[in-house]
């Protein structure tokens, strides 16, 4: 049954990967939404997803919808660096090029890596973005200005580390990686103890979109959503507790180090994030066993 508040048509990008494919699972019910996915991660493409590329859609095709849901793009540092020029097309030309045909509201995935510079402290969505350090960051910067000062109708979601159950789970991530090397090795290995990360909760993160689809903002806005914050070694020594595996420190790495307020978007929709890791740590070890 369509949910009453959101008769409007969404079109879902990235609909085979992390966040959409839990996305859909949970909500494919509730909305009227066509999903496509271009496979650039996976070629397992899951049921009623189309494989299309959204930057190959023509205008008429676009404007058949009033929101895009925009979950899609190179999504990680290291799947960037290996592709500058494919990286800087998908998350950023690809996305302007769509916005200057698509006339409604688009909802898209941005990161909390743009705080690069903040040496952990907490960012809200006033703080002062620094100066990227690689391809990945330049582009999700660039996304949110250009959609700023061409006065877009956008919402942005500057995610902390995503981690919890999916389909397509991507395992290399801070929670998932630590959970299933514990219950596959009974090793944990820990780089960059102190290094501090603000963590979304994959289930708060599926709750804050279905909030954004029931009561879309009527400005543009920018929000911040992560459930915790934690350094690297506090994580580590939780999932030792609950799976009783041993840590095993790596040599210290090049790393992101910053925590996240989700006041703004708590506020705006009366949200309580999930605060126990713990929580988090129990989906995983259900979801992998």
């Amino acid at each position: 049954m369509i949910n009453k508040y959101t008769t409007q048509k969404i079109l879902l990008v990235g609909a085979n990967g992390y966040i959409g494919c839990r996305f859909l699972e949970r909500c494919k019910d509730k909305y009227n939404i066509y999903s496509i996915d271009n496979l650039l991660k996976k070629n397992d493409l899951l049921p009623n997803i189309n494989q299309i590329d959204y930057r190959e859609m023509k205008i008429n095709e676009i404007n058949e919808f009033d929101i895009c849901l925009w979950l899609a793009g190179h999504s990680s540092v290291p799947q960037s660096l290996a592709d500058p020029e494919g990286c800087y097309d998908n998350n950023y030309s690809g996305l302007v090029n769509f916005m200057n045909m698509f006339k409604g509201k688009i909802i898209y995935a941005s990161s909390a890596s743009v705080y690069t510079s903040i040496a952990g402290a907490i960012c809200d969505e006033d703080t002062t973005v620094g100066m990227p350090i690689n391809i990945y960051d330049y582009t999700k910067i660039s996304i949110d200005n250009y959609m700023s000062i061409m006065n877009k109708d956008f919402v942005s979601l500057r995610f902390g580390t995503v981690d919890g159950g999916s389909k397509h789970i991507r395992e290399e991530l801070l929670l998932n990686k630590m959970v299933k090397d514990a219950l596959n090795e009974n090793k944990i290995y820990l780089a960059n103890p102190k290094a501090n990360r603000g963590v979304l909760f994959i289930e708060d993160l599926v709750d804050a979109i279905e909030l954004l689809l029931n009561s879309p903002p009527k400005l543009p806005q920018i929000y911040n959503l992560s459930s915790i914050n934690a350094n690297m070694e506090t994580l580590a020594n939780i999932v030792k507790k609950k799976t009783k595996a041993t840590i095993h420190e790596l040599d210290h790495s090049s790393k992101y180090n910053f925590q996240m307020s989700s006041n703004k978007f708590s506020n705006d929709y009366n949200y309580h994030f999930t605060d126990d890791v713990e929580v988090i740590i129990d989906n995983l070890i259900k979801f992998y066993t």
